[in-house]
């Protein structure tokens, strides 16, 4: 219990892949790494697979997965949430005016594992970042996103359909005591306008893996969060005050009253919900347009995070996973997107 409290706290068609220029480029460059197109005929997506020329290459988010512009009826619920990003080989820098580096360059919903064995290494020690690989911790902030290189990435396979993906990511690392099979399958459902991640995580080390997992997810359903609501089976509480001309709670919903301006954060830890897994059970709206999409895991909340600038909204609900050699964890994700005058 201890761990995981202290790790809360912490076929389809390949596009080619762009070469990397050094410096600043243009968000919409990231579209040219290569990529495969899933479609069910009501819902598509971009999904980047990992590798040499794959899109997201930073130490923040499992490099499994990432999945951007997901598109209902020409809503892009995943667009990009900055304008440049920076070419930074060592994801060491963090550059001003809103130009993102390799470690959140990326936008969809995409997840973050918190790091394994922080304490115990040590400085100079080596640490497992899951969904990406062992690093030498160099720093004094488990927040802080490891720095490149890393000293094990693992084996990956990737294999795709004309409606899904599927990603295995295989680490055993023996100097650490840490290793993992991980596997992970992005799925849009036939006839239905849904799209389904599953997981599954078996500790394959000699040591116990604790962490915790949340997806960021990024909609980009509404400039500003203007006309948002994100309603909860439980009334919402904030830890942090949050700006009240621009968002109210109401019970089980939070309203954005006003849009954020350029430069202004709306963010809090939310509180409010049970041990139950029918807690994770979310609906952003945009009330204007009729978009929106409904958000659902199958396991408790373990801490909820808000976080909204003027181009995205994020929720992020965390979710606890405590493995011992040979234990295995699965949890799945389940998204509904709806239009106007669709539930």
């Amino acid at each position: 219990m201890r761990r995981v409290l202290l790790a809360l706290l912490a076929g389809a068609a390949f596009c080619a892949p762009a070469v990397a220029q050094p410096g600043t480029q243009p968000a919409s460059l990231l579209d040219q790494s290569a990529h495969v197109v899933i479609s069910n005929g009501l819902v598509s997506a971009q999904v980047f697979p990992p590798g040499e020329n794959s899109l997201y290459k930073g130490t923040r988010f499992d490099h499994a997965g990432v999945v951007m512009h997901a598109t209902y009826k020409g809503q892009d619920y995943n667009d990009y949430w900055f304008d440049r990003y920076v070419v930074d080989p060592r994801d060491t820098s963090r550059q001003p005016g809103g130009a993102q580096t390799a470690c959140c360059a990326v936008s969809g919903p995409v997840e973050e594992f918190a790091i394994v064995g922080f304490e115990e290494a040590g400085i100079g020690g080596r640490i497992f970042k899951p969904g990406i690989g062992i690093f030498k911790r160099d720093s004094d902030n488990p927040l802080q996103f490891p720095t490149l290189p890393a000293l094990n990435l693992g084996t990956r396979s990737f294999k795709s359909s004309k409606t899904g993906a599927h990603f295995v990511h295989d680490l055993n690392d023996k100097e650490s005591g840490y290793g993992y099979h991980y596997v992970k399958t992005v799925e849009l459902v036939a006839g239905k306008p849904q799209m389904i991640m599953t997981h599954a995580m078996t500790n394959t080390g000699s040591k116990p893996l604790v962490t915790t997992v949340y997806n960021h997810n990024f909609l980009t359903l509404s400039p500003g969060s203007e006309h948002l609501t994100i309603t909860a089976p439980f009334n919402w509480a904030a830890t942090q005050l949050l700006q009240p001309e621009l968002v109210k709670l109401d019970g089980k919903t939070i309203r954005y009253i006003a849009p954020i301006p350029k430069g202004v954060t709306t963010q809090s830890v939310m509180t409010g919900y049970g041990d139950s897994a029918s807690d994770y059970d979310f609906r952003v709206t945009n009330t204007r347009t009729g978009f929106g999409q409904r958000i659902r895991g199958d396991q408790p909340i373990a801490k909820i995070n808000m976080w909204s600038i003027v181009t995205n909204y994020s929720l992020e609900p965390y979710i606890a996973i405590s493995l011992l050699p040979g234990e295995t964890k699965r949890w799945t994700y389940t998204y509904d997107f709806f239009g106007p005058g669709e539930k």
